[in-house]
């Protein structure tokens, strides 16, 4: 299947592509409490983990806010979650869930530690301009992307060959690529590659790089290469605009990692094409 038609509202209505995440989310978290997992119990909870994971995931597909996505699903799918808390608490809820999405993620990726790798920073800027200076979030730093200066964070992620993240963290917004390491240890004895900022991370292959006098270190890196690790900006610029890696609103750290788990589980969810499974679609 074509890359752009891996997105499952190409191919099924929005309640469609609810009632498939609802049942892979549902399927998931059945496997995890018969390995031993214990979800939090909430006080007068309203709705189950599953059904608020699965309307979470539903408007990260959608690219929509969680405001607007959320007061969507309870006006025109109310059939399908009929007993919804309010959007304060599906937040604090959310929140707390932020290692299960991040579980959810890894759940897609097949096990191949000796497989290629591929690594890469993306900037994560949550203030920009003037409001930088009264941003105040613990662990973000104000460093520089594409776009200039924000506050905010960098999301260094590991992307394997079928195009799905496997390990990934958050960096302050002024991390150099050398503080991305421990990502890599312990990755087995397969390939892993980056440009020629990870140069001084050990395990990871870049291209030849050139020192102030112009002299030209050479790295092992081989043509055929350039094509190996070219595919990590596809997959980080689908983080950004369709499932809205740049708008992120959050006020606290552990708020904005399950917002990043989360859309790296779509991410993941795209990639495998697991929805479209599920609801059947011919060539899934």
């Amino acid at each position: 299947m074509p890359h752009g038609q891996r997105h499952p509202l190409n191919h099924l209505s929005l309640e469609d592509t609810l009632i498939a995440t609802y049942v892979w989310v549902d399927d998931q978290l059945k496997a995890l409490v018969a390995q031993g997992l214990r979800l939090p119990r909430q006080p007068r909870q309203k709705a189950t983990y599953a059904e608020l994971l699965a309307i979470a995931l539903g408007i990260t597909l959608l690219g929509l806010d969680f405001h607007k996505g959320y007061l969507l699903v309870g006006k025109d799918y109310r059939h399908l979650f009929p007993r919804l808390p309010h959007l304060t608490r599906f937040y604090r809820v959310l929140r707390n869930l932020h290692a299960l999405n991040a579980r959810l993620a890894l759940s897609l990726v097949p096990p191949d530690p000796d497989g290629l790798k591929v690594i890469d920073l993306k900037p994560v800027g949550l203030c920009h301009g003037r409001r930088m200076r009264g941003h105040r979030m613990d662990r973000a730093a104000v460093g520089r992307g594409p776009l200039g200066y924000s506050s905010g964070f960098r999301l260094a992620a590991l992307v394997d060959g079928r195009g799905l993240f496997v390990r990934w963290g958050l960096l302050p917004g002024n991390a150099h690529e050398n503080d991305s390491a421990p990502l890599v240890a312990g990755l087995g004895h397969g390939l892993c590659l980056g440009d020629s900022g990870f140069r001084w991370v050990g395990g990871v292959l870049t291209p030849p790089y050139r020192l102030k006098g112009g002299k030209r270190v050479g790295t092992g890196w081989q043509a055929w290469m350039y094509p190996l690790r070219n595919p990590i900006e596809s997959r980080f610029a689908t983080l950004v605009r369709p499932l809205g890696l740049h708008r992120l609103e959050c006020k606290s750290y552990w708020a904005l990692l399950s917002r990043v788990n989360l859309i790296l589980c779509a991410a993941n969810l795209l990639q495998s094409r697991t929805l479209l499974r599920i609801a059947g679609v011919g060539g899934a």
